[in-house]
Parts: C-alpha cells; sequence; structure tokens
C-alpha cells in the first residue's frame, strides 16, 4: 500500500467512522432528539458507520480484492472448536467470575443459574448482534487492527485499537462523564482496551472475523445476563465501583493470559496479517 492510498484510507476511515455516530449520539444524549422520537433509532445506528468506514478505507487501501477478504473472513468458519468456545464462553466466564468475587467479598451467597446462558438463543439477545457487532468490526479487526500490527507489532496494536475504539463511544457516557470524569473514563478505556486484547487474539488467531463479531456480541449479552446467571447478585451493584473492580481485575487476568499467545502470534506475523502487503516489509504511510 503506497504512502498516499494509506493516508487518504485512514483518514477516510475515522472521518466515516467517527463523524456520524459522534453527531447521531450527541443528539440523542444532548435531548436534541427525544429518546422516544421515530428519529431515535436511525441516530442510534449510525455506529454502524464504522463497519462501513471499514469496507471504504479497505476499497482505498487495496481495491476489490481487499473488499473480498473481509466478506471472506466474515464468513470463515472453519477454525479449531476451542476458539468458537472462547469467544462465545469466556466473556460469560469474565462477568459471572466478576460476580462471584464480588459476592463473595460482600459475604452473599452464591447461585450459580447456568441454564440462564440459554438466552443466548433467543431474538432478544441475538437480534443486537445486527448492529454493535456486524457494525463495528469489519472497521476494527477487519480494517484497522491489521494495519496497526504491520506498523507496531502485536500488542501495541490491540492496544492501540482498544484505546481508539474507547474514545469512539464516548459520547455513550458523556453523563457519566460528567458525573464522575476520572472513574467514568478510567473505565471505559480500562475495559474497551482490555476486551480489544481479547477479541484482537481470536482474530489475529483465527483470521475470522465472525469469531470477532461473535466474541464482541457475547461480551455484550453477558453483561445483560449476568443477573440471570447470578440471582444473588443485585441489579444495584452492577453500577457500582465495587462492582466494576471486580470487572476489571477478572478481565486483567484474562488479558495476562492472552499475552503469550499474542506474542507468539507476533513472532509469526508478517505479511499473512494483512494479505494487501506482499512484500513483508513495514508498509509505506
Amino acid at each position: 500500500m503506497k504512502g498516499s492510498s494509506a493516508r487518504n484510507a485512514f483518514f477516510l476511515y475515522f472521518l466515516i467512522a467517527c463523524i456520524p455516530p459522534w453527531i447521531g449520539w450527541s443528539l440523542l444524549v444532548f435531548g436534541v432528539i427525544p429518546q422516544n422520537s421515530p428519529l431515535s433509532g436511525p441516530m442510534f445506528l449510525t455506529g454502524e458507520s464504522a463497519s462501513l468506514a471499514g469496507f471504504v478505507a479497505t476499497f482505498v487501501a487495496q481495491g476489490g480484492k481487499g473488499v473480498l477478504r473481509l466478506l471472506t473472513q466474515a464468513v470463515h468458519v472453519k477454525v479449531p472448536v476451542q476458539w468458537w468456545l472462547y469467544a462465545l464462553l469466556v466473556p460469560p466466564i469474565w462477568f459471572v467470575s466478576a460476580g462471584v468475587v464480588y459476592l463473595s467479598l460482600h459475604a452473599r451467597p452464591i447461585v450459580f443459574k447456568p441454564s440462564a446462558l440459554l438466552a443466548l438463543g433467543t431474538p432478544t439477545l441475538l437480534v443486537p448482534f445486527l448492529f454493535g457487532p456486524l457494525g463495528e468490526e469489519f472497521g476494527w479487526r477487519g480494517f484497522l487492527l491489521p494495519r496497526f500490527v504491520e506498523r507496531f507489532s502485536v500488542l501495541p496494536a490491540c492496544f492501540l485499537v482498544g484505546i481508539i475504539w474507547s474514545a469512539w463511544h464516548w459520547p455513550l457516557f458523556y453523563k457519566g462523564i460528567i458525573e464522575s470524569p476520572a472513574q467514568e473514563i478510567f473505565f471505559l478505556f480500562a475495559n474497551i482496551t482490555g476486551l480489544s486484547f481479547l477479541i484482537g487474539t481470536v482474530y489475529l488467531r483465527t483470521r475470522s472475523l465472525l469469531l470477532a463479531m461473535l466474541m464482541h456480541w457475547s461480551a455484550n449479552a453477558a453483561q445483560t445476563l449476568i443477573g440471570k446467571l447470578l440471582p444473588g447478585l443485585p441489579d444495584s451493584a452492577l453500577g457500582t465501583a465495587a462492582f466494576r473492580w471486580c470487572v476489571l481485575g477478572v478481565l486483567t487476568l484474562l488479558v495476562i493470559s492472552t499475552v503469550p499467545v499474542l506474542l507468539r502470534i507476533d513472532r509469526g506475523a508478517g505479511s499473512h496479517i494483512n494479505p494487501g502487503n506482499n512484500s513483508g516489509r513495514e508498509p509505506a504511510w
């Protein structure tokens, strides 16, 4: 990818990925468009522009072959079963473990109902797959992560995508940021950046955007299911700093456990990370 094409691709990516949702979400958050307005749905769905940006930027950088790569990775299912299990089950394990730690610290009884996981197959939790995961992952993992890996190596790449992905969400967390700036910003960036490492590991190890989408979806769904998986966990606890610290603590351990896998990927990284760079050399920026 030539330097001018790379710069144009990145400029278009951030322009398309960021501007529409920052405008749309801000109109909702600041009450310019009421939540019950017919326009509220389209404004919320401006977040889908991240995947659109991934397609446009990939076409600018690599042409039709790059777009075909994204589409192929989105239906790539021939991966070892352990990665399917990792993508689907690690997020519920993450939140259940955090809940168990919270309940233990507060001397509350622990009741676990694994049957609540069956709710993952209900329309209520399946439909959101079309919004966050499908609407974002062609951008974050499909376009941005492979190029950062080429430039910076795997660990910094996952970190940088996480930081950018966190900042991208800021309008959705605006009210919390205003009420408690330091705490809200810290948890926003720490949790989303940590999740970037987990999803990045799945994607870089399998080259399956489908699994990246599934893990993204599973992480969103786990936050909805945690109260059903652990009935003894009060709803009032979920937004507290104590519970959020438990969530972040478990996430930190999960991220640490992925580092050896990421380092192995890094040692084997080359032009196969981004098929558009067949030379194996660092791309021109």
